[in-house]
């Protein structure tokens, strides 16, 4: 798909359908970072790309159904959302017979995807980036904290698990540290780290010409 095919093809859509879009592509991206981090610590194999990018649509505890009730619009207009999105060969879709609900799983096209990206403008990412530093959609979270200075970002700005790799507390993740999660009431925020605050001022300006596209302000004097 061109660029103009792309970028026509996200104006073609409502702001609903583009929300759910760019909500699916996130979790696309984020399963895409999972698998290829596996590989680079050695745990890399031959699945079929069908079966790890699987999204699990309608998971309670999935970043899906989060990220979209955070927007306001996980409803039962969910179903005719993503016909949409698949009769215009955007996503392709499967549901299986459930016990309390049909689990219903999602699958982004190339197509699909460069849609988001036209819309979005996350560009794919290079190959590796130079070392040290974070891939494009780990480094807009960083903004996105950035942007709050003191404040720290509510849990719904971030982009589904994208923070999980920054954050302390998911070895999993291969977390880098360079966030935590600080708890009020009603609801939490995340805050830099020392590492993070290191990290974001140090490698600021090569950032912004890396990655021109994310809107990453320079850290006001005192936050911490």
């Amino acid at each position: 798909m061109t660029t103009a095919a792309a970028r026509a093809a996200w104006e073609d859509l409502n702001e609903r359908q583009q929300i759910y879009l760019t909500v699916l592509f996130h979790a696309d991206q984020n399963l895409e970072d999972h698998h290829r981090q596996m590989g680079a610590t050695g745990r890399y194999d031959r699945t079929p790309a069908r079966v790890w990018r699987r999204i699990a649509f309608n998971n309670p505890n999935g970043p899906v159904p989060s990220g979209l009730r955070a927007r306001g619009v996980y409803d039962t207009g969910a179903g005719a959302t993503l016909a949409a999105l698949r009769d215009r060969g955007l996503i392709d879709t499967e549901t299986a017979p459930g016990i309390l609900r049909d689990p219903v799983s999602v699958w982004l096209t190339k197509e699909g995807r460069a849609a988001a990206r036209a819309g979005t403008g996350v560009r794919p990412a290079p190959a590796r980036p130079p070392k040290g530093l974070l891939r494009e959609r780990l480094w807009r979270q960083l903004a996105v904290v950035a942007q709050a200075q003191n404040e720290g970002a509510r849990c719904h700005e971030l982009q589904g698990e994208n923070h999980l790799y920054l954050c302390v507390g998911y070895e999993q993740f291969h977390s880098r540290g360079y966030l935590r999660y600080q708890s009020h009431e009603p609801t939490g925020h995340y805050v830099f780290t020392d590492a993070g605050l290191a990290h974001y001022r140090e490698h600021l300006p090569t950032y912004l010409e890396l990655y021109p596209g994310v809107d990453a302000p320079p850290l006001l004097e005192g936050v911490s």
